[in-house]
């Protein structure tokens, strides 16, 4: 069975459609008709062309797209212009012209086909457009069916809301809205890409489809709820004494494609349960191909992306389409730290709530200095959901990258990390570390570039060992990672001959095989 798909339009819907079908098997191509596009689109693992649709021909290499494609997925709006009843249908009288009646196609339309009745609507009533859009769109679905045949199937999708569509945005600061107490038709992106992928599973074709959430809550309560969840203006309704609506009726979805909507109710988007599950990632110590799956996943998913200053430009690359806010501290940095997490919390939970996928990148481990903690309790009290992912610390990246045995039979039998920033050296805390190297265990340390005329000392005065090996390794497992190897006696005049760029992890305790 061939399970090449053509998507037309990787846009808001057409992208997460194509990442969701290549994950359950599909070989996927696709178009978009924005060179800026082009090049961010290209990081993915499927062809990506530029193809745009005009009145009078197609720009790009349209036979490519379709090269080998079971079915093409058509999935692009008309153009908001004056002539959009003309200029829509000659675009599709272009796709007819240059494919095959063999390839089977789903059509992504709308469900402004329809005209107000103030009732339920079905696939078998006639379609009289009220807008010019709606015009637009029978007329092309007339012509798509004269050619394709029952090798067609339209899909007639009510409003979209999700990730970057959050209806909380739609009306707010408007004023003199009419028809407050109709009901609205939506679905959720999530719904909208199952509907698709089970047209295919089923080879469900030569169908009409409706694709709407189940409830279809009133206007003006869907909207100030919807405003009010991200503390937006909510939008002005007048009075009005005759409303007209339509109830879109989704039964045939749900019967010829056993589909079951996700978002059924769609103010399900306001609620907590069904937030998008925010990943508060290990980033490890920089080179992307120490990232776990889970993480690598989590980054190439996002749609936003908050990161620390010591993120590498490589994982960050994993991804270039989701939004990245650098939320991340220098050494040096002034900002006052709570107001800085303050702000990070924020974003995380303001985020998460409009619907998109966040992920919290941090350097190593989250839970070793990653300051995970601190986020993680704020999203419990906000009742937000969410997963820390693991990362290679960078002391366990070094000591594997370097082959310094942190652990060694007859040597060390554990390993303390600690760092430099929070240690009292003048507490029996630090002498509890200082006796531990003593008693010939591996100290990791973080963060002590700057303190090492306090540190060595104190160690020197417990351990009374001038010889033990001490390992200086800066930019950890990244192209540029320099290792020190020295003693107690002699790192602090070794490491003035060797300049290390920051960040730097010590291993105390335990020299590299050679």
């Amino acid at each position: 069975m061939n399970t090449h798909i053509a998507i037309l339009g990787l846009g808001w819907l057409g992208l997460p459609l194509a990442l969701e079908l290549q994950k359950k098997g599909y070989t996927i191509s696709g178009s978009t008709s924005d060179l800026d596009n082009l090049k961010t689109l290209s990081k993915y693992s499927f062809p990506v062309s530029r193809i745009k649709i005009e009145a009078d021909k197609i720009i790009g290499d349209w036979d490519a797209l379709i090269n080998g494609a079971s079915t093409l997925i058509i999935n692009f709006p008309p153009k908001r212009v004056e002539t959009i009843e003309t200029i829509h249908p000659l675009q599709i009288e272009q796709i007819i012209k240059h494919t095959p009646k063999s390839i089977k196609v789903v059509f992504v339309s709308s469900t402004s086909v329809y005209q107000n009745t103030n009732g339920l609507i079905d696939e078998t009533i006639g379609c009289y457009p009220e807008k010019a859009s709606g015009h637009a769109l029978i007329k092309a679905e007339h012509l798509l069916k004269q050619h394709f045949g029952s090798n067609l199937t339209i899909l007639r999708l009510a409003g979209l809301i999700g990730p970057k569509r959050h209806p909380g945005r739609f009306l707010s600061h408007k004023k003199q809205l009419k028809n407050p107490n109709v009901p609205v038709n939506l679905i959720h992106q999530k719904d909208a890409v199952g509907l698709i992928e089970a047209i295919l599973k089923q080879n469900c074709f030569g169908e009409v489809i409706n694709g709407c959430a189940d409830v279809h809550p009133k206007r003006r309560a869907y909207y100030e709820n919807a405003a009010f969840h991200l503390n937006l203006p909510t939008p002005v309704f007048e009075v009005t004494t005759e409303e007209r609506y339509k109830i879109i009726d989704n039964s045939k979805s749900k019967s010829l494609l056993n589909f079951e909507y996700q978002f059924s109710n769609p103010e399900w988007i306001f609620t907590k349960t069904y937030l998008p599950e925010i990943s508060i990632v290990g980033g490890g110590p920089g080179n992307k191909n120490l990232l776990t799956l889970k993480a690598f996943d989590a980054i190439k998913n996002a749609e936003i992306i908050l990161y620390d200053n010591l993120i590498s430009a490589e994982i960050l690359e994993i991804n270039t389409l989701a939004k990245h806010i650098y939320v991340g501290r220098k050494f040096g940095d002034t900002e006052d730290p709570k107001a800085r997490q303050n702000k990070i919390n924020q974003l995380l939970k303001t985020h998460c709530e409009q619907g998109n996928r966040v992920v919290r990148i941090k350097s190593g481990d989250p839970y070793i200095y990653g300051r995970a903690a601190e986020e993680a309790r704020f999203l419990t009290e906000h009742n937000l959901p969410f997963t820390v992912v693991p990362g290679i610390s960078a002391a366990l990246a070094a000591a594997n990258g370097l082959n310094i045995p942190i652990t060694e039979r007859g040597h060390s039998n554990a390993v303390l990390i600690c760092t430099a920033h929070t240690a009292d050296y003048s507490t029996a805390q630090f002498k509890g570390i200082a006796e531990m190297l003593k008693a010939g265990n591996t100290l990791a340390l973080y963060m002590a570039s700057k303190s090492l005329s306090k540190i060595i000392p104190k160690l020197l005065e417990v351990c009374k060992n001038p010889n033990i090996p001490i390992n200086a390794i800066s930019n950890v497992s990244r192209e540029d990672e320099i290792l020190l190897s020295s003693t107690l006696g002699n790192i602090e005049v070794d490491i003035q001959k060797q300049a290390l760029q920051m960040p730097v992890v010590f291993l105390i305790g335990a020299e590299p095989i050679t």
